[in-house]
């Protein structure tokens, strides 16, 4: 079975990085997330100017948002788990 993918990232390698790791990959989709927000941003602006004609592009970066922070979800979760499991 294939493992499920988001943006390029496969869950099944999130869950065998180390801490260090996986706070990097925190890091650079942090970023992602930042970029990604200030171009929904300056679309939206174009939209409502009128300028914009590609409408979907917005529709487009919502989604990719969501995914960034549904991987956020799962990196947070699994670097607290990690934490937890070398407490014991």
């Amino acid at each position: 079975m294939k493992s499920k993918e988001i943006l390029g990232y496969d869950i099944k390698e999130i869950s065998n990085q180390t801490v260090e790791q996986l706070i990097e990959k925190k890091k650079e989709l942090q970023g992602k997330l930042n970029d990604l927000q200030q171009e929904l941003l300056k679309r939206k602006v174009e939209a409502r100017m009128g300028t914009l004609k590609n409408t979907a592009s917005i529709r487009n970066l919502r989604k990719d948002i969501a995914r960034i922070l549904t991987l956020l979800s799962i990196i947070n979760k699994e670097i607290e788990n990690k934490k937890k499991e070398s407490k014991k």
